[in-house]
């Protein structure tokens, strides 16, 4: 068995280096969607049995445009990005490497 694992393409938050998570419901910009084209060409040429998503429309929109091949998808809440609470829509700081 092979796993494929595809990132959603890139939103404005992730350009403006915000946190966004599940409850910042974003949509892909066009980069993102250039981005989801380019990978579809690659997708389109792998045998691909089944496709598990998760409902966030960034990762709805890229899954559409990536699945060419019109597989079967399954949405399932359990991949959702993590709810940041009060840190989404808050830019990303340095914190992590202090």
């Amino acid at each position: 068995m092979k796993l494929y694992v595809i990132r959603h393409g890139e939103t404005t938050s992730n350009v403006l280096d915000i946190y966004n998570g599940s409850l910042l419901d974003e949509d892909i910009n066009d980069n993102g969607i250039n981005q989801a084209i380019e990978a579809s060409k690659i997708v389109k040429k792998l045998d691909i049995d089944m496709i598990i998503c998760s409902p966030l429309l960034r990762t709805r929109h890229t899954c559409d445009l990536i699945n060419s091949n019109h597989i079967n998808v399954i949405y399932d809440k359990r991949l959702e990005e993590r709810n940041y609470g009060h840190l989404t829509n808050t830019k990303i700081d340095n914190f992590y490497y202090t």
